[in-house]
């Protein structure tokens, strides 16, 4: 063939694939901690703001741009295993605010420490120049991604 581009759709096989191979490895990290992968993010990121401001569903859902039933699921299942609870907001009753319970607060070095582990393995073959245009690289895709998943979003009049 000669070209050296990937067509469009080999690209996203191996984005699908690079995506399925971290999930897995999270998976393996948080499974000693009771956690599947997305119940470890949610929980950290809950740990990283409670102090500072009200975490709420709808926050979990934009951050993570995942659907309600999805983050329902989630949260349940992180305050079944009592990690966190829901506590009414004090800025909105509609709204229940999350909050970690000790035994999430007890995690969070851990959780830190197996994210930091996590990423410090997906680019140990590569320079820390090659990791910084990486993640650069990643960031104009992901923007990319999202720019035209609002479109989508505003086009179907789900917003």
């Amino acid at each position: 063939m000669g070209n050296d581009k990937l067509p469009p759709t080999r690209l996203i096989v191996k984005v699908f694939r690079l995506n399925n191979a971290l999930v897995k490895q999270k998976n393996r990290h948080m499974s000693a901690f009771n956690l599947t992968s997305i119940q470890g993010d949610v929980l950290m990121y809950i740990l990283n703001c409670y102090k500072t401001r009200e975490i709420n569903q709808l926050d979990i859902q934009s951050v993570f741009k995942l659907t309600n039933p999805t983050v329902s699921g989630i949260i349940d299942r992180l305050e079944e295993k009592e990690f966190i609870k829901r506590v009414r907001s004090e800025k909105d009753a509609r709204y229940r605010r999350l909050v970690p319970l000790p035994k999430g607060e007890a995690l969070a070095e851990d959780l830190w420490r197996s994210a930091r582990e996590a990423e410090e393995h997906f680019v140990k073959n590569m320079t820390p120049q090659e990791a910084a245009e990486f993640q650069r690289l990643l960031m104009i895709a992901l923007k990319t991604a999202e720019e035209e998943e609002d479109e989508e979003t505003k086009g179907d009049g789900s917003a």
